[in-house]
């Protein structure tokens, strides 16, 4: 998808808004409120000059309050101090800041019309209940001031001023040079974060970059982490995402493998199963037939007849009874009953059981047997496995061969192998060998070789949380699968 405004381009005009909007707030506060501050400021400066004046005059320190004086006047304010009798309007001026430059006569009559006009004003009497009388009026005229009264003792009074035009004119000039510096500011912070927001965006686009492949299965790629913020958290955990995607679709493509291969060899069975099973029903059915229509059979062959009807169906039922117990062990309806038993038991009773297969193939059968064979496992789900895996051993095994069966114990595991010699079975179908209904070799026609008995192995097996395989050596084949081994010692000691 194609972007037609960029987070750099969006994170870039926010910024940019938030400084315009900050300057023009700047202005229209400075032009409103800037003024009526600074003036506020200028009367709190006024009072604390009265105050400190008065402390030094009080306290007679004649330097002190020459330089207090000096200090106030060199910021434009005039200072006045005079003494006037409120009842009797009689007054005269001790100070006067003019006075230091020019005559006094030229002032006489300004600051007597300033304390005529304070006199008519009641601002002696006010200063009876309170300590400064403000005076504060703008006409717009160029003389305007602030001024402050204040009462020193008894008929003792010092005036403070200073111009309105004086506090106007920084007050503009202070908003004027406050913009020109704002403007200027923001042509350089647009500069620095025009970069600052094309590095802050770029890991982002690296991931959606990256997202995009991910979303096309495409996992060659990684983020950079470069970060330990939000940004490097975030690409932390797409590659994580990558990583584990991954090896789920990896995961997902061998189970198709693995299904496809399992519903062609389900199909290769029933159609294995189709044409095996239509011998014997054949066979049932001519026998059955000649039976009915032979009049005078004799016994002899009567009973020949009904030996291949019995034989054929028995191989049937023999054959249905195997599935059945692969369906339960699959689904889980049979349940292992674990206990502690001799593997050697089960090993002595299954080659004794098939001694006469071996005899008539003049197989010689060799055991290599450890003493302290005791396992804790299923009896009857593990005999079936070896008996399985010995009858496979005999039936394979080469004319005039050898079948081995040997134990060995290893920490906690018991691992019983049986070698035949014979044919190698093909590396492509040994990773497929134990499971159901697989037959490695596709001529064999008989009845028990259909794949299930490898396939009751690793199912038992895998109940029992077991480990098992195949392997081909220089003259033979091996199947092994392994058992938890009981140290007999240990449990007698306990």
């Amino acid at each position: 998808m194609k972007l037609k405004f960029s987070l750099k381009n969006k994170l870039f005009l926010v910024i940019i808004c938030v400084l315009i909007f900050n300057i023009v707030l700047s202005v229209i506060l400075g032009t409103t409120l800037f003024d009526k501050l600074y003036t506020n400021d200028k009367i709190s400066s006024l009072k604390f000059g009265v105050d400190n004046i008065k402390s030094n005059y009080l306290s007679g320190n004649v330097n002190n309050t020459v330089d207090e004086i000096i200090n106030y006047e060199a910021q434009n304010m005039t200072i006045c101090i005079f003494s006037l009798s409120t009842e009797t309007g009689m007054g005269e001026i001790e100070y006067y800041s003019r006075q230091r430059y020019f005559s006094l006569k030229p002032f006489d009559n300004e600051v007597l019309q300033l304390i005529k006009n304070l006199y008519r004003e009641n601002a002696f009497n006010e200063l009876k209940s309170s300590n400064y009388y403000i005076k504060n009026i703008d006409t717009g005229r160029q003389d305007n001031n602030i001024t402050v009264l204040s009462k020193i003792k008894d008929d003792k009074y010092i005036l403070m001023q200073t111009p309105i035009k004086f506090i106007r004119d920084i007050s503009y000039s202070a908003i004027k040079y406050s913009m020109y510096i704002s403007i200027f500011s923001l042509c350089i912070v647009a500069v620095i974060m025009y970069f600052v927001a094309d590095k802050t965006t770029k890991p982002i686009r690296q991931l959606q970059v990256i997202a995009d492949k991910i979303s096309n299965l495409n996992f060659s790629e990684r983020c950079d982490i470069l970060s330990k913020d939000e940004i490097g958290l975030l690409s932390e955990s797409i590659n994580n995402m990558a990583d584990k995607l991954q090896d789920y679709v990896e995961k997902l493509k061998d189970d198709l493998i693995k299904q496809e291969k399992s519903e062609k060899m389900t199909k290769q069975f029933i159609a294995n199963v189709s044409h095996d099973f239509k011998t014997p029903l054949t066979l049932i059915m001519s026998y059955s037939e000649a039976l009915i229509d032979m009049e005078d059979i004799d016994e002899a062959t009567k009973k020949e007849y009904l030996n291949i009807i019995i034989n054929e169906g028995r191989k049937m039922s023999e054959f249905v009874q195997e599935l059945l117990k692969l369906s339960k062990l699959e689904v889980g309806i049979i349940k292992l009953e674990k206990s502690n038993f001799s593997i050697n038991e089960i090993i002595e009773g299954t080659i004794n059981k098939n001694s006469i297969i071996a005899k008539e193939k003049n197989i010689s059968v060799e055991k290599n047997i450890s003493d302290n064979s005791i396992v804790y496992a299923d009896y009857f789900r593990i005999e079936q496995v070896f008996q399985n895996l010995y009858e496979n051993a005999v039936k394979y095994c080469d004319f005039g061969g050898m079948v081995r069966v040997s134990t060995s114990v290893n920490l906690n595991k018991c691992r019983v192998s049986i070698f035949n010699t014979g044919i190698k079975i093909p590396e492509e179908d040994i990773e497929n060998i134990f499971i159901s209904f697989y037959r490695a070799d596709k001529s064999r026609k008989n009845m028990g070789s259909y794949g299930l008995g490898l396939a009751i192995v690793k199912v038992t097996l895998d109940m029992h949380n077991e480990k098992y395989g195949v392997t081909n050596s220089d003259n033979g084949v091996e199947f092994w699968f392994e058992v938890e081994n009981v140290d007999m010692n240990s449990e007698l000691e306990g």
